[in-house]
């Protein structure tokens, strides 16, 4: 089966259970409180990512395979964005998010799960073909793909791994997806300078990505 086939698949099965109550959650888990089914649960992941996902989590290794299958649905479409730039792996990275989920290990990495599940994706798969010139720039996995760059840069920023000025330009680069150039004009500076800028903040955070996965 194609990954299109293997999608439409996943899609069509979650059309079909959304509305499956889930109004006995809430009794377990108060996180899920106000939640009424499936679809509801997966809205409250928006707002309270880590405390839901979490939530979810414990539910599902208590046995409910239900829970599974929204932190599943949750994270398919960051899994989608990850398997655009590797030709034909769709169907192995989805494989490897159920089983990331399935092994999560949520007492040591209660944080930023959305991410950590994103990048254990992500490690597992072949390196990405490159979407546009990057010039001298390579986050060498120290970033995720796509919008989970923005959080790990966020967490960085948060833990103080880096300075206002630093993230403002990794964003700019690494999720903007600007060159060196680009980024120089729109943040009032030099191409060597954003080079420079990112080349020192990604080796330091690649001394850390202990913190950022904890």
């Amino acid at each position: 089966m194609s990954g299109r086939q293997v999608l439409a698949a996943l899609n069509e099965e979650w059309r079909a259970i959304r509305a499956e109550a889930a109004t006995s959650w809430a009794a377990r888990e108060p996180a899920l409180t106000g939640a009424r089914d499936l679809a509801d649960v997966l809205a409250l992941v928006r707002d309270r990512p880590d405390e839901v996902l979490g939530a979810l989590l414990r539910l599902a290794a208590a046995g409910d395979p239900r829970a599974h299958r929204v932190v599943f649905q949750a994270l398919l479409g960051k899994v989608v964005l990850l398997c655009s730039r590797r030709p034909g792996t769709l169907p192995e990275g989805l494989s490897e998010l159920w089983l990331a989920i399935a092994e999560y290990p949520l007492e040591r990495r209660p944080r930023a799960i959305a991410v950590n599940l994103a990048w254990a994706v992500h490690r597992r798969l072949p390196r990405p073909l490159p979407a546009r010139p990057w010039g001298d720039l390579d986050p060498a996995g120290v970033l995720p793909d796509g919008p989970d760059a923005a959080a790990t840069l966020g967490e960085a920023l948060r833990l103080g791994l880096i300075d206002e000025q630093t993230h403002r330009t990794l964003w700019t680069v690494y999720v903007a997806g600007r060159t060196s150039a680009e980024a120089a004009a729109v943040l009032g500076t030099t191409p060597e300078l954003v080079r420079w800028r990112c080349s020192r903040a990604l080796r330091r955070l690649s001394t850390r990505a202990d913190l950022l996965c904890a």
